[in-house]
Order: C-alpha cells, then structure tokens, then sequence
C-alpha cells in the first residue's frame, strides 16, 4: 500500500517548533527534507536525553524521534550559493515549512513574497511563537514562554504552588500538530484550485484550547479561573492511590459507572471490605457516597464534623486494599466491576502494554548509521487503505546531501565546492 501523501515532497526547515509537523506528514508518505545548517545542525540535535555509545551530533532521542523518516541536507541560509541552492531544493517541493520570525526571513530573503515567487503554488507554513503579524511577531520564543503567554501554565500545578511547565515540550507539539493539519486543508484547496497558500501558526495560538473553558470564563463571568483546590476532607475513592507498585486514580465517588458501591463489591470479593458491610456503614455507602451530596454537607461545619470520622474510616479501609495490590491489578478488576479508575503508567508500563503490543503500535527500524535496531511509538491514527510507514530513521547530519543535490541537476564537482567552502 502506498502512502496518502506519496506524491508530495515536503521541505522542513523549521526548528524545533516545527520538526513533528514534518514528521506527521513524512508517516503518511510525502518525501520530507530536514534542512539544517552545516557543522553542528539544528539546535535539537543538542537536547537531551541522548543515545547511550553515539557520539554528538547523532545521539539526540529528541532529534531522532521527531526527524525519522525524513532525508536530511545542510545547507548555508545565509549564504548566497546556499541561499540559491535552497531555493532550487524549493522549486521542487509541494510543501515549505519553517519558523522563521519576519526579520529573519528578510535577512536570509525568504519571506512569503520571495518564497511564493520561487514556487507560485506552494502551501508555505510559517509556525513561529507569536504568528507573523502583531507587536510580539519579532519577539523570540521558546515553549516554556508560549506555555506561560497562552494562559495554560496559570492552570498547571498544585493550587498552593506556582504555576509549572508543561512536559516534553507540549507548546512545540502543539503548534506542529496545527501546522500539519493546517498544510493539508492547504492541500486540499490546492487540488481544488491549483493554488497555494500561507498556512500560518501561532504556539501562543495553538495552546489556547489546552485552557479549556478559561477564556469562556473570563469573557463570560469576568473571572480568571484558577488551579483547582482540594476538598476540605479526604473523600474516599477519589483521586490519586498508591498501590503496591505504583499509583492509581480513582473516581469512585461520584455517579458515573458504578461509584463507591461498585468498588465495594470488589472488596468484599477480596475479603478486604473489613466492616464497610455493616452498619452504619453500609447504608452511608449505599445513600450519601456522592460527591456532590458530600459536598453541599460539607458546607455546614457540624455537618462535616459528623461525616469526618466515618470518611477517614473508610478511606483507610480503600487504602489498605489498594496497597495490597498491583496496580494493573485494580485497574484491571475496576474495570469488571465498572468503576473508574486510570492506572498512572510510567514509560516502563506503556512499553509494555499489552493494548498497544495486540495493535501492532511500535514500529522498529535498523539505524546503520548510528549502529542500533530502534523502536519507534506508532503514528496517531490508522489509516487503513494508506497506512503510516516508519521507512528510515532520523538523517545524519548532511547525509543525503549528495543524493538531493543531484536531484535538482548540481553536479558532483559543484556539490565538492559547495562542502569545502562550508555552504553545505
């Protein structure tokens, strides 16, 4: 089976920003080319964690893991043989995806203009930290700032800490998830009409969903949401357990599934439901373990008084069971007694799920380049009549250089001069 985009050629020269947007579209098959600057490459191939026994600048796992399947070029921006020569490269491509700030693309002379002059319908992406227009479009980003401007850092961590980044990057991630999305309905229109297009990408932007209802808030209420805090008591069954290996979070006090009665079931199958069957109680669980009920009770201080020994009862009676157990082990029966509860994976567990083992996720491809058998995470979706490929792994720095320049009609010689004077 071919890939649904076997027939395009992508060129990426973004940075960090942008190196999953490239990656997503070269699983579905278009040629993609990772163009970096000779010597040290992109600024990725510097972030750790790195390749045990690989030696710089090839051990990068985030540059391995985000560049896979794309072959790779150096070529000197700045220069203008370089400049020319990218140029060339461009006339041959579908697809340009970069995350070049204004100023930046008027030095190297390659703004939309320039570049739409090149290659009259190319779907051209711009995805940079603050968009290509506004009094921030100059400014220099990184994720931790497109976190922190978009709204989504204020809402992340515990109430009475400060607000924390998010992991791994999610700013970058998400703005390349919006780039790739936004290329293909570029694509479309451009089978449609035979034109290209800007397809332009704002990290700030691009995290706004992750606030979920803040901004409604706020436009609505005139309210800032803020972390949320934790109940004035232990409500048992809901939130994070720990169990004999690991952690688990419940939500066995509210309604959905079979709430706390469910999970009481379990227990008594167990024999570990200690007197939680007996008065007073079984009917307490049986009537009152909602957390909505429990809440509005809360409200009244000799009300709460009166619940707080019978919760923190049955709350160590949940936590003795629940260390008594592995943690796949209460996921797993939770889910025959339709109780909520989510098992907190580590990568470990993840590598090992039996879930994605039985859907033939991973993906393993030989690296001769840097020595090792890899294996990859599978793509995001499954297509089942043009399914995603891993066809090779991250490119060496310039290791396809000869092979494409020959593509756009260089000759050999040419290629020579270009490498000795350090254009590529």
């Amino acid at each position: 089976m071919v890939g649904a985009l076997d027939d395009l050629r992508v060129i990426d020269a973004s940075g960090p920003i942008g190196h999953y947007a490239g990656r997503l579209l070269a699983d579905l098959g278009a040629d993609v080319i990772k163009v970096e600057p000779p010597g040290s490459g992109d600024t990725a191939r510097s972030y750790p964690p790195f390749l045990p026994d690989v030696d710089a600048p090839e051990s990068s796992l985030q540059f391995l893991l985000l560049n896979a399947n794309k072959r790779g070029v150096t070529i000197d921006l700045a220069d203008e043989r370089g400049h020319d020569l990218f140029l060339r490269l461009l006339g041959t491509a579908d697809v340009l995806i970069e995350s070049w700030r204004p100023q930046e693309a008027a030095e190297l002379g390659l703004t939309h203009e320039q570049i739409e002059a090149a290659s009259a319908n190319i779907v051209h992406a711009s995805v940079t930290g603050w968009g290509l227009t506004g009094p921030r479009a100059q400014w220099a980003y990184a994720d931790i700032v497109g976190g922190a401007m978009s709204g989504v850092m204020t809402l992340a961590g515990a109430p009475d800490g400060p607000p924390e980044q998010l992991p791994d990057l999610q700013g970058y991630r998400c703005a390349s998830i919006d780039t790739a999305a936004g290329v293909m309905a570029a694509l479309l229109h451009r089978d449609a009409s035979g034109e290209g297009q800007l397809v332009e990408v704002s990290m700030q932007e691009a995290l706004s969903m992750a606030q979920e209802t803040a901004m409604q808030g706020a436009d609505i209420l005139g309210e800032d949401r803020v972390r949320g805090g934790a109940l004035a008591f232990r409500l048992p069954g809901l939130g994070l357990y720990e169990c004999a290996d690991g952690y688990v979070y419940m939500m066995a006090a509210g309604l959905a599934g079979s709430g706390f009665p469910g999970l009481l079931e379990l227990m008594v199958e167990t024999d570990e439901a200690g007197d939680l069957t007996e008065e007073p109680y079984a009917t307490f669980i049986a009537e009152s373990m909602n957390r909505g009920l429990l809440t509005a009770a809360a409200q009244d201080p000799a009300t709460l008084e009166e619940l707080m020994g019978t919760l923190e009862h049955i709350d160590e009676i949940v936590c003795a069971f629940l260390l008594n157990h592995p943690k796949q082990y209460v996921y797993q029966r939770s889910q025959e007694y339709r109780v909520l509860v989510g098992m907190v994976s580590t990568p470990q567990d993840i590598s090992n799920s039996p879930q994605l083992a039985a859907r033939d996720w991973w993906r393993e491809i030989d690296d001769p380049g840097r020595g090792r058998t890899l294996r990859y995470p599978g793509p995001p979706w499954q297509l089942r009549g043009t399914p995603a490929t891993l066809r090779r792994p991250a490119p060496l720095l310039g290791e396809h250089n000869e092979e494409l320049f020959l593509e756009v009609g260089l000759a050999a010689g040419e290629i020579g001069a270009l490498a000795r004077a350090g254009v590529v």
